[in-house]
């Protein structure tokens, strides 16, 4: 039976997108010429589990088209694997958008002390652009505060899994050295 850590690492170079794929990516043509750094690339646990906190956090800020821009800026500044991060902001999703956006919108307005508003019976543009102005600082902060909650319990988690996972390869790797020394 292959050791946790190897089929982490395999699983992990099976789906995570190839540097190929994201060099085609019109949002990553300004950086491209920085995404030869071998760190954006490697799996390792550090690099890893921060770039899946980086992509969780980014994934909550209420900024939907400039979301993977700001990642790769800041996976590039803080040299973590670009391919976790790229599909840990993925978590925001059209199916997911909605409920992260309120989310952050009841976060925020329970911070701020506000009342949320209510659904208006009728649409209109100035009505919507109104709302908009209204709704702006505690959608913001809400996704600051949740995504900063959420990045930290992702970070918690998968760099547990991580090192529990390495526990077991060299506890294994002590029982096989026992057994052969047994053996001889």
């Amino acid at each position: 039976m292959d050791n946790p850590h190897r089929m982490l690492r395999r699983f992990l170079r099976r789906v995570l997108p190839r540097r190929e794929h994201l060099n085609a990516r019109w949002y990553l043509r300004p950086f491209r010429a920085l995404l030869h750094d071998p760190a954006l690339w490697a799996i390792h646990r550090r690099g890893v589990t921060r770039a899946f906190a980086l992509g969780v956090f980014v994934a909550f800020l209420p900024i939907t088209p400039l979301q993977l821009p700001l990642l790769a800026a800041v996976t590039i500044w803080w040299r973590v694997n670009l391919p976790v991060a790229v599909v840990a902001v993925f978590l925001n999703n059209p199916l997911t958008l909605v409920q992260l956006y309120y989310l952050n919108y009841r976060i925020g307005t329970w911070l701020l002390g506000r009342e949320p508003l209510g659904f208006p019976e009728a649409l209109s543009l100035p009505l919507m652009i109104e709302q908009l102005a209204r709704i702006g600082a505690p959608l913001f902060l809400g996704g600051l505060v949740a995504g900063s909650i959420a990045a930290a319990l992702a970070y918690g988690l998968l760099n547990g899994l991580w090192r529990l996972a390495l526990r077991w390869r060299f506890r294994r790797r002590g029982r096989r050295q026992r057994e052969r020394l047994e053996r001889l």
